[in-house]
């Protein structure tokens, strides 16, 4: 009775102990940062005052653990005590400035994760990051982070603006410019930073210089603007060739001209002529394009203004489109960017050309080019149509009278006396 008695409250003790082990390891496995898997890929790693520090192939932040042995996600956090040495200690012993004390360039990838500027290191452009930033070197721009803090070391210093939610600056630090703390940092600007404003302003002003001019050659110049669509159609090729090469051969043609005794008055109206000859070459190509897209999508053919609005507003799209994605931060969009920026070189390559090729052929739409081939057609080919039949008297019967011959004359009646 008394081992029974003895054994029960053991045996609970033991339960109890065991039931309280599993928590302290599930604990450290909530807490604990992600670790480097055994594939991951450093483009850098340097020995900084806060440890070993890296940055992946992807951009990302790692620093050395030395208690789990292995490299972990994100930027250390300095003990209060030894940042408060550091910073005295650098306030002490630093005496250079920052422009010689930071040779070393740091390309910024856009919105990375986090991000550590070192001591010695600058950054010549704004920086925007998704996680913390830690300046200890020098920023040429502005800085942003989107949810975390933006820490300047008293070594570090940023030319620009700095917003994040929270914002540290350590005594020696300098900011030049606004520190914004904002909860929701995501506002106008940085929408408008996710594509290229400079690209849409460019492409806007083209558009808007193509159609005025488009517009003055297709009310007052239809029939040039006519034969060079006839152009376009008929010799694609030839025109395409014919205005590359006229292309290659500009500087040549100023330089002759150059020598010549009016070669000062003649050879600023060279690029006069070539600029008429795309303008002319793109509203004729606007027109063919929106002659295409009313015929099949407008329910019949257009008026040719609206035809030339249609099709050069159409071309113009691409390039607008690409330069939203070419200022995106997504790869994936930037890539798309690449992609739309080549088709866009070459679909804008033939109105270029076959403009300056047709102004050439046409005279500048003087007249209706028409190929030596179809003016002197080759020997051997189809023999041409022979002319009609002569039309014949009938043959003459010998039994019937027919008067007199055509070259006999009637005997005149006699005369009464």
């Amino acid at each position: 009775m008394r081992k029974t008695s003895f054994l029960i409250p053991a045996l609970i003790a033991l339960i109890g102990l065991l039931s309280l082990l599993p928590c302290p390891v599930a604990a450290q496995a909530e807490d604990e940062e992600p670790i480097a898997p055994s594939d991951t890929t450093f483009n850098r790693i340097w020995l900084s005052d806060e440890g070993v520090t890296a940055v992946d192939v992807e951009g990302y932040d790692w620093y050395y653990d030395f208690e789990l042995g292995t490299f972990v996600i994100g930027v250390p956090e300095l003990d209060p005590a030894a940042a408060e040495f550091d910073e005295l200690d650098a306030l002490s012993t630093d005496d250079l400035p920052v422009e010689e004390r930071c040779t070393e360039e740091r390309t910024i990838k856009p919105s990375m994760r986090s991000l550590l500027i070192g001591y010695d290191e600058y950054v010549d452009g704004n920086i925007v990051a998704y996680g913390r930033v830690t300046v200890k070197g020098w920023v040429r721009g502005d800085v942003r982070s989107m949810n975390q803090r933006v820490l300047v070391t008293s070594s570090g210093q940023v030319d620009g603006d700095i917003e994040a939610p929270e914002i540290i600056v350590k005594r020696g630090g300098v900011v030049l410019g606004d520190q914004i703390e904002a909860d929701a940092p995501l506002e106008f600007t940085k929408i408008k930073e996710t594509f290229s404003v400079d690209g849409i302003i460019i492409v806007i002003v083209f558009t808007v210089f193509f159609l005025f001019s488009g517009f003055i050659i297709v009310t007052l110049m239809p029939n040039k603007l006519s034969n060079f669509e006839h152009c376009f159609s008929h010799y694609r090729t030839k025109t395409w060739v014919t205005g590359f090469l006229m292309l290659l051969l500009m500087p040549v043609l100023v330089t002759v001209v150059t020598i010549t005794i009016v070669g000062i008055v003649v050879v600023p109206m060279i690029p006069m002529a070539y600029i008429a000859a795309i303008v002319m070459g793109v509203t004729a190509f606007g027109a063919t394009i929106g002659r295409v897209i009313s015929k099949r999508y407008l329910n019949g053919e257009k008026s040719s203004v609206i035809r030339f609005f249609i099709g050069l507003v159409a071309v113009m799209a691409i390039w607008f489109f690409d330069a939203l994605l070419l200022g995106s931060t997504s790869d994936v969009a930037g890539g798309l960017g690449i992609a739309l920026l080549v088709v866009a070189i070459i679909i804008s390559t033939y109105p270029i050309c076959s403009g300056i090729g047709a102004a050439l052929l046409t005279r500048f739409g003087f007249r209706r080019y028409i190929s030596w081939r179809e003016q002197h057609p080759a020997e051997g080919g189809a023999p041409a149509p022979a002319p009609p039949p002569i039309p014949t008297a009938p043959p003459i019967s010998p039994n019937v009278d027919h008067g007199p011959a055509p070259d006999e004359t009637s005997p005149e009646p006699p005369r009464s006396s």
